[in-house]
Protein backbone atom coordinates (compact mmCIF):
# COMPACT_ATOMS: atom_id res chain seq x y z
CA UNK A 1 0.00 0.00 0.00
CA UNK A 2 2.61 2.45 0.98
CA UNK A 3 4.88 1.45 -2.38
CA UNK A 4 1.13 2.40 -4.30
CA UNK A 5 1.03 5.66 -2.51
CA UNK A 6 4.44 6.59 -2.62
CA UNK A 7 4.24 5.97 -6.84
CA UNK A 8 0.99 8.29 -6.91
CA UNK A 9 2.48 10.69 -5.14
CA UNK A 10 5.51 10.92 -7.38
CA UNK A 11 3.23 10.57 -10.75
CA UNK A 12 1.47 13.29 -9.13
CA UNK A 13 4.29 15.93 -8.56
CA UNK A 14 5.68 14.98 -12.08
CA UNK A 15 2.61 15.88 -13.82
CA UNK A 16 2.25 19.07 -11.39
CA UNK A 17 5.71 20.16 -12.62
CA UNK A 18 5.69 19.49 -15.75
CA UNK A 19 2.49 21.42 -16.39
CA UNK A 20 3.17 24.49 -14.53
CA UNK A 21 6.86 25.34 -16.41
CA UNK A 22 5.97 28.71 -17.89
CA UNK A 23 8.46 30.20 -15.23
CA UNK A 24 11.00 32.15 -16.69
CA UNK A 25 13.71 33.08 -14.89
CA UNK A 26 15.41 36.93 -14.74
CA UNK A 27 19.44 36.51 -14.73
CA UNK A 28 19.44 40.47 -14.44
CA UNK A 29 17.73 40.64 -10.82
CA UNK A 30 19.44 37.77 -9.65
CA UNK A 31 22.77 39.05 -10.68
CA UNK A 32 21.54 42.26 -8.86
CA UNK A 33 20.36 40.31 -5.84
CA UNK A 34 24.19 39.04 -5.60
CA UNK A 35 26.04 42.08 -6.21
CA UNK A 36 24.12 44.36 -3.51
CA UNK A 37 24.09 41.13 -0.67
CA UNK A 38 26.08 41.53 2.09
CA UNK A 39 28.87 38.84 2.77
CA UNK A 40 29.00 37.44 6.11
CA UNK A 41 31.74 35.54 8.13
CA UNK A 42 30.78 32.67 10.65
CA UNK A 43 34.45 32.78 11.84
CA UNK A 44 34.17 35.63 14.57
CA UNK A 45 31.17 33.51 16.48
CA UNK A 46 31.74 32.27 19.44
CA UNK A 47 31.36 28.10 19.84
CA UNK A 48 28.63 26.60 21.67
CA UNK A 49 29.21 25.80 25.11
CA UNK A 50 27.46 22.10 24.68
CA UNK A 51 26.47 20.59 21.54
CA UNK A 52 22.96 20.01 20.73
CA UNK A 53 23.15 16.27 21.52
CA UNK A 54 24.38 16.74 24.85
CA UNK A 55 21.29 19.24 25.52
CA UNK A 56 19.22 16.16 24.30
CA UNK A 57 21.07 13.46 26.74
CA UNK A 58 22.42 12.05 23.56
CA UNK A 59 25.54 10.73 24.51
CA UNK A 60 27.29 9.84 20.80
CA UNK A 61 25.97 10.03 17.20
CA UNK A 62 25.36 5.94 17.10
CA UNK A 63 22.73 6.57 20.00
CA UNK A 64 20.90 9.05 17.66
CA UNK A 65 21.26 6.73 14.60
CA UNK A 66 20.36 3.80 16.82
CA UNK A 67 16.77 5.53 18.04
CA UNK A 68 16.21 7.27 14.57
CA UNK A 69 16.24 3.39 13.11
CA UNK A 70 14.05 1.96 15.19
CA UNK A 71 11.96 4.78 14.53
CA UNK A 72 12.01 4.38 11.10
CA UNK A 73 11.14 0.16 11.74
CA UNK A 74 8.38 0.91 14.16
CA UNK A 75 6.80 3.57 11.57
CA UNK A 76 7.64 0.73 8.54
CA UNK A 77 5.68 -1.97 9.95
CA UNK A 78 2.62 -0.07 10.32
CA UNK A 79 2.53 1.27 13.69
CA UNK A 80 3.53 5.10 13.11
CA UNK A 81 0.11 5.01 12.38
CA UNK A 82 -0.39 5.27 15.81
CA UNK A 83 2.60 7.46 17.10
CA UNK A 84 4.56 4.64 18.15
CA UNK A 85 7.30 5.47 16.38
CA UNK A 86 6.91 8.71 18.18
CA UNK A 87 7.74 7.42 21.32
CA UNK A 88 10.86 6.25 20.48
CA UNK A 89 12.03 9.33 19.22
CA UNK A 90 11.38 10.44 23.05
CA UNK A 91 8.19 12.82 22.08
CA UNK A 92 5.91 13.39 25.08
CA UNK A 93 3.67 10.43 25.59
CA UNK A 94 0.39 11.78 24.75
CA UNK A 95 1.42 11.61 21.16
CA UNK A 96 0.08 8.68 20.18
CA UNK A 97 -3.91 9.72 21.07
CA UNK A 98 -3.34 12.46 19.01
CA UNK A 99 -2.37 10.13 16.24
CA UNK A 100 -5.19 7.76 16.73
CA UNK A 101 -7.62 9.96 17.42
CA UNK A 102 -6.34 12.19 13.94
CA UNK A 103 -7.57 9.19 12.32
CA UNK A 104 -4.22 7.58 12.44
CA UNK A 105 -2.51 10.71 11.55
CA UNK A 106 -4.56 12.19 9.11
CA UNK A 107 -5.21 9.67 7.28
CA UNK A 108 -1.67 7.92 7.16
CA UNK A 109 -0.37 10.45 5.37
CA UNK A 110 1.24 12.06 8.90
CA UNK A 111 3.52 8.86 9.78
CA UNK A 112 3.90 8.15 5.70
CA UNK A 113 5.97 11.80 5.94
CA UNK A 114 7.31 10.93 9.25
CA UNK A 115 8.76 7.75 7.69
CA UNK A 116 10.28 9.27 3.89
CA UNK A 117 12.14 12.22 6.60
CA UNK A 118 13.04 9.83 8.91
CA UNK A 119 14.66 7.69 5.80
CA UNK A 120 16.31 10.44 4.27
CA UNK A 121 16.90 13.11 7.27
CA UNK A 122 17.73 10.55 9.98
CA UNK A 123 19.29 7.30 7.96
CA UNK A 124 20.82 8.89 4.72
CA UNK A 125 21.68 12.15 5.46
CA UNK A 126 22.67 12.08 9.21
CA UNK A 127 20.48 15.55 10.28
CA UNK A 128 18.04 13.64 12.39
CA UNK A 129 19.02 14.93 15.82
CA UNK A 130 16.34 17.56 15.31
CA UNK A 131 13.61 14.90 15.34
CA UNK A 132 14.69 13.93 19.47
CA UNK A 133 12.53 14.75 21.95
CA UNK A 134 10.30 17.08 19.31
CA UNK A 135 6.78 17.47 20.42
CA UNK A 136 5.17 18.77 17.90
CA UNK A 137 2.64 17.01 15.87
CA UNK A 138 4.39 17.71 12.53
CA UNK A 139 8.12 17.37 13.85
CA UNK A 140 9.64 18.31 10.36
CA UNK A 141 8.07 21.42 10.16
CA UNK A 142 9.09 24.58 11.80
Amino acid sequence: MKKISLLVVLLLSAVLTFAGSNYKLNDEKIDQLFTGATEISVTGLAPMSASPMDMMGITSVKEMNTKILIAWIVDWIGLGAFGIHRYVLGTKSSMWAIYTFTVCGIFGIVPFIDWCVLLINGLILQKGDSYLNNNKFFMWAN
